[in-house]
């Protein structure tokens, strides 16, 4: 998505066919993506909706939870990444 961005601005900038070219490879690259992001999002929906995916809850909370936190070690403060 920002490699869409810079070469729309680009291409805004100059108007040149290179530029033009360039920012339809990266839409369609934006757009093959986004289906992929929603293919994986209803794959864990689908997983979530069964039993065992119902148990599963809370789990997948705590260690979302866990990894939005910081570390803190003997003092000092070590961020996640």
């Amino acid at each position: 998505m920002e490699q869409k961005r810079k070469c729309y601005k680009m291409l805004h900038k100059t108007k040149t066919s290179s530029y033009r070219n360039k920012h339809k490879e990266a839409r369609r690259n934006a757009r093959s993506i986004a289906l992929a992001q929603e293919n994986t999002r209803q794959s864990r929906v689908s997983e979530l909706e069964s039993m065992a995916g119902k148990k599963n809850v809370y789990r997948v909370a705590k260690q979302m939870a866990n990894s939005s936190q910081d570390v803190v070690t003997n003092g000092q403060l070590v961020e996640n990444e």
